[in-house]
């Protein structure tokens, strides 16, 4: 199977020049365009110790921050790389202080592993949640860099584990740590014969709450909420759109507010939110002037992770298509959270219904008994506690993987 992959990876590289020429803009295009960039061949200089973290995106960024600001806390001469794949992460995360170079990573391969190593003179390499490459990581085995596995979630069924994917799962005794998120995965690997795997949890409950303590106040979002209730649809889909607009149909809750903050915030489809609510006179957060209207749409980025603390309960999107976006921002400033039914891959979730802060949802009916149980203004002060104290209980994972992280390095 190695050589299959090996075939699919030299392919996809030699077809990416005739790709650049026919595809000419979006994601697609910013990718090709940074993968075609050569790698530079004089390496990077440095003073401490560098620390190289390999985010897939912009969501195992965000796990991997804490750990970041914590490395260059220790020692300010401590040296951050950070490499993506995905260009939603590298375009908003470009330019990170705290990063010495933010940079594309290049397709897997051999020669591209042995310049990129190269370059970066790392110390450490620390991937996050499910990235496993096989050629970047037999290269670091082979120099004896240590290599670890930040926040990461595995499943019986997932790729690795299969009759195809052993040429990836050998590559999982050689990690210096696996840190996992959750006991399942814990126990899984155990199973499997491997003695490298600690449960430290997911390092995202750390950053939400450090972000929630820094969360900034709206005179905005204070007007338009005028003291009412307020539930926000973070992160939507059309099938969450959808089923709200039906409640607000059936409904027409005159003391609740409601913010909107697509996943997709992209002029044409914040206009077909406003249509799609014109009959209630929606506002949009960039206007100048406010209205007296119930619902305002969020047409930026960067807002929705304040805009929770002023919620009563967030309705979180993707839980009915590709996956759950983020429940641990409301959760962390007090807001219980509502979402579909597509979470096998997130944990978190599990652990939130569990812990009573959460309610999963299937239709409009089953939406309308949540908003029934949370909205109790009674019950209130008791559903904020309980989400606070949720977060609270699973922090530390930084700390944790960092200590295990120098440990080994000072052992080098």
């Amino acid at each position: 199977m190695l050589s299959v992959y090996r075939f699919f990876v030299y392919l996809i590289q030699a077809l990416l020049p005739l790709a650049n020429v026919w595809i000419k803009k979006g994601k697609t295009k910013q990718f090709i365009e940074a993968q075609l960039i050569s790698i530079p061949s004089e390496p990077l200089p440095k003073q401490g110790r560098r620390y190289w973290f390999h985010c897939a995106s912009l969501g195992e960024f965000e796990q991997a921050r804490p750990l970041m600001e914590a490395i260059k806390g220790k020692d300010s001469k401590n040296s951050i790389v950070v490499t993506f794949f995905s260009p939603s992460g590298y375009v908003q995360r470009q330019n990170y202080a705290l990063a010495d170079v933010v940079m594309y990573m290049p397709l897997d391969g051999p020669k591209h592993a042995k310049k990129l190593l190269n370059y970066l003179q790392a110390d450490a390499a620390i991937f996050v949640k499910y990235e496993i490459w096989y050629f970047y990581l037999t290269a670091l085995f082979k120099q004896g860099i240590p290599v670890f596995l930040v926040s990461a979630v595995f499943r019986e069924k997932q790729f690795l584990f299969s009759y195809f994917g052993q040429f990836l799962f050998q590559l999982l005794p050689q990690y210096s740590g696996i840190f996992v998120q959750d006991l399942n995965s814990l126990e899984l690997l155990k199973a499997k014969g491997l003695n490298n795997v600690v449960l430290a949890g997911d390092t995202r409950y750390d950053r939400v709450r450090q972000i929630a303590q820094q969360a900034l106040d709206s005179e905005k979002i204070e007007t338009f909420k005028m003291g009412q209730q307020l539930l926000i649809l973070g992160s939507s889909w059309p099938e969450e759109e959808r089923i709200f607009d039906a409640f607000y149909q059936k409904f027409s809750p005159e003391n609740l507010k409601i913010i909107v903050a697509p996943h997709d915030v992209s002029e044409w489809h914040v206009q077909e939110l406003y249509k799609l609510f014109a009959d209630y006179h929606p506002q949009l957060f960039t206007d100048q002037n406010s209205t007296n209207s119930n619902i305002m749409i969020l047409n930026s980025i960067g807002h929705l992770a304040s805009v929770y603390k002023y919620a009563d309960l967030a309705f979180i999107g993707g839980g009915f298509g590709k996956g759950l976006h983020n429940i641990l921002e409301p959760l962390s400033h007090g807001v219980p959270v509502v979402f579909g039914t597509n979470t096998q891959k997130y944990p978190e979730a599990a652990m939130a219904l569990k812990a009573g802060v959460a309610k999963q949802i299937n239709d409009l009916n089953e939406f309308e008994s949540a908003l029934t149980y949370f909205l109790n203004k009674d019950r209130w002060p008791e559903h904020q506690s309980a989400c606070k104290n949720f977060i609270q209980q699973h922090t530390g994972s930084s700390d944790l993987v960092l200590l295990a992280i120098e440990n080994k390095l000072n052992k080098e």
